[in-house]
C-alpha cells in the first residue's frame, strides 16, 4: 500500500540507490588510505575530519534545501561530494601531499541528507494520513539501518576484492545515479518553505 502511491515507487527507488553508499564511504577510504599510507591512524584522521565537516555544513545545506527545493540543492551539493571522493582517490592513488586528503574527503560535507529528503517526501504525501505516515517513518527507518549495515560490508568487499578504490569509484556511481533518480521525481518533492518575514 504504501509503495502504492503515485510517484512513490520511482523516488524510493532513487533514494535506496543513493543511501547505499552513505555506509560505504567511510570504511572505503580507511581502507584505502591505511593500505597507500600504512597508517590508520592517518586515516582515522582524515575520516575524523570529514565527520566534522559534516556536521558543520549539514545544517546549511538542509537549510538551502528548505529554502530552494530538493532538486535544485541535492543535485549540485552532490556532484560537490563526488568531486571530494574523486579527488581523495586521485590523491592517494598518486600519493598526493597528506594536507590534499584532509581537504578532498572534508569536500564531501556537502553530501545531501537522502533519508531525511525522502522523510520530507512522505510527509507531504500523508499529511492527512497518520497511519501511513507511520508506516512510512518505520520504513525509512529500516532503510537506515539496513544501509549502514550493509554498505561497510560491501565497501570492504569491493576493496579486498577488486582493488583497494573500488569501495569509493563504487559508492561515487551510487551515489549519483540515486540522487539523478531521486531528484528527477518532481511530482513528489515537498514545496519550498515559506520565508519567514523579519520585522
Amino acid at each position: 500500500r504504501l509503495l502504492s502511491t503515485p510517484g512513490a515507487r520511482a523516488f524510493t527507488l532513487g533514494n535506496l540507490i543513493a543511501r547505499l553508499p552513505m555506509g560505504m564511504f567511510s570504511i572505503s577510504a580507511v581502507i584505502m588510505i591505511a593500505g597507500s599510507h600504512d597508517s590508520y591512524a592517518l586515516a582515522g584522521a582524515v575520516t575524523a575530519t570529514g565527520l566534522a565537516a559534516t556536521a558543520l555544513v549539514a545544517p546549511w545545506t538542509a537549510r538551502l534545501t528548505d529554502r530552494h527545493g530538493q532538486a535544485r540543492v541535492a543535485v549540485p551539493a552532490t556532484l560537490i561530494a563526488a568531486l571530494g571522493s574523486l579527488s581523495l582517490l586521485l590523491c592517494v592513488h598518486y600519493d598526493a601531499p597528506v594536507w590534499t586528503l584532509f581537504l578532498s574527503y572534508a569536500a564531501t560535507a556537502t553530501t545531501p541528507n537522502t533519508g531525511g529528503m525522502s522523510r520530507a517526501r512522505w510527509a507531504h504525501l500523508h499529511r492527512d494520513d497518520p497511519a501511513t505516515l507511520h508506516t512510512a517513518n518505520s520504513f525509512e527507518q529500516a532503510v537506515d539501518e539496513l544501509c549502514f549495515m550493509t554498505g561497510p560490508v560491501v565497501a570492504a568487499f569491493l576493496c579486498s576484492t577488486l582493488f583497494p578504490e573500488a569501495g569509493t569509484l563504487t559508492g561515487v556511481v551510487l551515489l549519483v545515479a540515486g540522487i539523478l533518480i531521486f531528484a528527477a521525481q518532481r511530482s513528489t518533492e515537498p514545496p519550498i518553505a515559506p520565508r519567514s518575514s523579519t520585522t
